[in-house]
């Protein structure tokens, strides 16, 4: 798609706009929304205007919020305004949307069109091969630092470790019982929505290798993960634990962690986490902290009320799969 390639800055060969990703992005089926999920607006007979949305289902204890975050957010410089006129339109049908991080514009647009800042997504990585990372990446000054940095915190990781937690790997989460999902009951925080059928669309992205994973104590499942890989990436997608307190979290990211690293090209882990609960649980885990990111909402409705605490992980957006260095 022309448009999206200008906007931002990329080539044909493109992975993320290349057409199985798009179809699967824009066409799929997803059970939270019916038809196509990439929206179009034209002007004189060009595309002056693209989104795409990923459905979202918020739930808190007193319900189900329906909701969406947007994608590949594109605009022709052509047409002022076009962006927004989409995003109004698709406002109208959903009413409330959340938007995670953006572009510097993009951050600057959002509060003069209602959105406000209810929380913020922290960013997570650890190193799991320092070496085969160091060899990997350009060379500075730093280098040698970050290398020795990577090694301490692997050493420490390592005497933190040690759990009762056991990591199934599943082709999908069909059967799985309803208590596995997240539940605003057990954390007392806004979480959104999963079942099988969700995390199968997920499970089905193009642009990078999915796994799926059930968490078990004494073989009863208790949470489960999602790996998504990405050159020598290897990303904590998504994870729930049923349990309120930071050390059974802690334990399992140590778990995803140790399968994701059973890959023999994983050199890094990375994550994303919203509530203090889980940002704790994985510095205690061994990751580092790498920068902040804000969640923006758009709930004209006060569906949310003034809720803050609202638990986004990377599939509430393209953060699981996206790559900028990828043609």
């Amino acid at each position: 798609m022309r448009l999206l390639r200008n906007v931002f800055g990329v080539g044909e060969s493109h992975r993320m706009f290349q057409a199985d990703v798009l179809r699967w992005k824009c066409f799929a089926p997803h059970p939270f929304w019916e038809g196509s999920r990439g929206y179009a607006l034209r002007y004189k007979g060009e595309m002056a205007a693209f989104v795409c949305l990923v459905p979202i289902r918020f739930l808190t204890v007193s319900g189900t919020v329906p909701g969406c975050n947007f994608i590949d957010w594109a605009a022709s410089k052509a047409v002022p305004g076009a962006g927004i006129m989409l995003r109004r339109h698709i406002q109208g049908l959903i009413g409330t949307m959340i938007n995670t991080g953006g572009t510097e514009d993009a951050r600057q647009v959002l509060p003069k069109i209602g959105y406000q800042v209810r929380a913020e997504r922290h960013a997570y990585t650890r190193v799991v091969r320092p070496w085969r990372h160091f060899q990997g990446h350009r060379k500075d000054w730093k280098s040698p630092l970050r290398l020795a940095r990577d090694y301490r915190e692997r050493r420490r990781a390592a005497r933190a470790g040690g759990h009762a937690l056991k990591a199934r790997r599943v082709d999908s989460f069909d059967g799985v019982p309803a208590e596995v999902f997240p539940d605003p009951l057990v954390t007392r925080q806004v979480v959104c929505a999963r079942t099988a059928e969700s995390l199968g669309y997920f499970l089905a992205c193009p642009a990078s290798k999915m796994e799926a994973y059930l968490l078990e104590r004494d073989h009863t499942p208790v949470g489960y993960f999602v790996l998504s890989r990405v050159g020598f990436e290897s990303r904590i997608a998504d994870l729930w634990f049923r349990s309120a307190d930071r050390q059974d979290w802690a334990e399992a990211y140590a778990t995803a962690t140790a399968a994701a690293r059973t890959d023999p090209h994983t050199t890094e882990v990375k994550a994303a986490a919203c509530s203090p609960l889980e940002t704790g649980a994985l510095e205690q885990s061994g990751y580092r902290p790498t920068h902040a990111e804000p969640v923006f909402v758009l709930d004209p409705d006060r569906r949310l009320g003034n809720r803050n605490d609202l638990d986004v992980s990377l599939l509430e957006d393209d953060g699981f799969y996206w790559s900028g260095d990828c043609g």
